[in-house]
């Protein structure tokens, strides 16, 4: 055996690898071994380079290989490693403050932790307590949507539902969780004639739950301004202002989930800008450092903030170990300062206007694909073995295992999970490299298409 194949092998006897399984892993020839990255691209031991389609996990926004970020790392722990009991370091001061003046509306106040999952799980928690400081003890469910994802905690995994992660190994079903449809006009619940419709059924959907289950016993409504699972699901215009209104009216928190959308993927800052509502709460994580450090947090507006200040009763009583690590910090701020000197927001803009038409091509040109959507650079292509009746393909023939593998055969890294095959290069992607990633896509579906004896 060659070195590569030891160490591959010593990762398949020894690790558990994110959602795979050693016999699966070797029978594809895996795991990768990823050696280096640059720019969009990575390159594994063999020498094989990919483009890095995803962004590693739709986290790495300004690439791979920035030094500065990892200087700024080691600049900073070199001095200053943790924070101590009660304590905090000057670099995460900064960081919040940077945050509530780059967040929209009045989010100013900021709990930092390690990660997408414990930034629900902490956004979650701080609304139920926001309810017992006002008095509302009852207040304690929380609805959220099928076809999200807000994490992989206990909790948070039964929030939503992604089409790749089943979860019969984790009942059961808490039962403070109340789930509702995603508004995705291609696949609308209510068989919507138009898009404002599907907006206002969906939003009714959560008032009627909301009414069901008794409005004294909701605590808050969660979910992305755009859902990633399904491969970039954008909702009708009047969903989330009217979310946001029937929150309102019934005194429930309303938590955005920014972990993806968040530092400039949409093209814009947040999606909460794109969908023109503020939330309460809001999650943040993976772009806020693009993945050089594990940093995530929830900022809270002022209102909801001020409920913890003042007698020792009203303290939020939550806690990481590693929460507000200086490291994190520092990576963020140095990553942030990257995103504006080199104007990535608005790359993500145009990047993904460019990448929306080319899509919209080839979802006219490929008889496997139903729907093409999304919004800046996080988008996605639905695989459907019939467009008339939207039916899937059965996962016994595994066209998505199909589609990896010719992705990657093109130089494309893009693991295609069940019937989306999503598409997040990082912000930093320029127009030759959005061509080269959907021509890798239109040659690799069609090579698919003729082994399925689809035309």
């Amino acid at each position: 055996m060659t070195s590569n194949e030891i160490l591959r092998q010593k990762a398949l006897d020894h690790l558990f690898i994110q959602m795979f399984n050693t016999v699966q892993m070797a029978e594809e020839g895996g795991p990768i071994l990823i050696e280096s990255g640059d720019g969009i691209y990575i390159k594994d031991l063999e020498g094989n380079k990919y483009i890095d389609g995803i962004s590693g996990m739709y986290f790495r926004n300004v690439g791979h290989g920035r030094e500065q970020i990892a200087k700024a790392i080691y600049d900073q722990i070199s001095k200053v490693s943790m924070d101590v009991y009660a304590g905090v370091t000057p670099v995460t001061v900064r960081l919040a403050e940077k945050l509530s003046k780059i967040t929209p509306g009045d989010l100013n106040k900021t709990f930092f932790s390690q990660g997408g999952s414990l930034a629900n799980e902490s956004s979650l928690k701080l609304a139920q307590a926001f309810h017992m400081r006002m008095g509302d003890k009852g207040r304690y469910k929380v609805i959220s949507r099928k076809g999200s994802y807000h994490g992989a905690t206990y909790h948070t995994v039964w929030l939503g539902g992604h089409p790749g992660f089943p979860r019969e190994d984790y009942q059961p079903k808490p039962s403070h969780v109340v789930t509702v449809p995603q508004p995705n006009i291609y696949r609308c619940e209510f068989n919507s004639s138009s898009e404002e419709e599907c907006g206002e059924l969906n939003a009714k959907a959560i008032e009627d739950a909301i009414l069901f289950e008794g409005p004294e016993s909701i605590s808050a409504v969660i979910g992305e301004p755009v859902s990633q699972p399904l491969g970039g699901v954008v909702p009708p215009p009047n969903y989330w202002p009217r979310v946001k209104e029937i929150c309102e009216k019934y005194g429930v928190l309303l938590i955005f989930d920014e972990v993806i959308t968040g530092f400039g993927r949409l093209g814009k800052w947040f999606g909460s800008e794109f969908v023109d509502t503020v939330p309460d709460i809001m999650s943040f994580a993976k772009g806020i450092t693009s993945g050089y450090f594990p940093v995530g947090g929830t900022i809270a507006s002022k209102r909801v903030a001020q409920v913890f200040s003042g007698e020792a009763d009203k303290t939020w009583i939550h806690a990481f170990t590693f929460s507000s690590h200086p490291g994190g910090a520092a990576a963020a701020l140095k990553n942030l300062e990257i995103m504006e000197n080199e104007n990535l927001v608005e790359n993500s803009r145009i990047r993904g206007e460019q990448l929306k038409e080319n899509l919209i091509k080839i979802k006219r040109d490929h008889p496997i694909i139903g729907d093409a959507r999304g919004v800046g650079l996080i988008q996605g292509l639905e695989i459907v073995s019939n467009k008339k009746t939207k039916e899937h393909f059965s996962s016994n023939i595994g066209v998505n295992s199909m589609l990896t593998e010719e992705l990657k055969n093109r130089g494309l890294w893009i693991r295609v999970p069940a019937f989306i095959l999503p598409i997040s290069p990082p912000l930093i992607v320029s127009a030759d490299e959005i061509e080269k990633i959907t021509t890798i896509i239109d040659e690799s579906l069609s090579t698919v298409e003729k082994k399925l004896g689809v035309s």
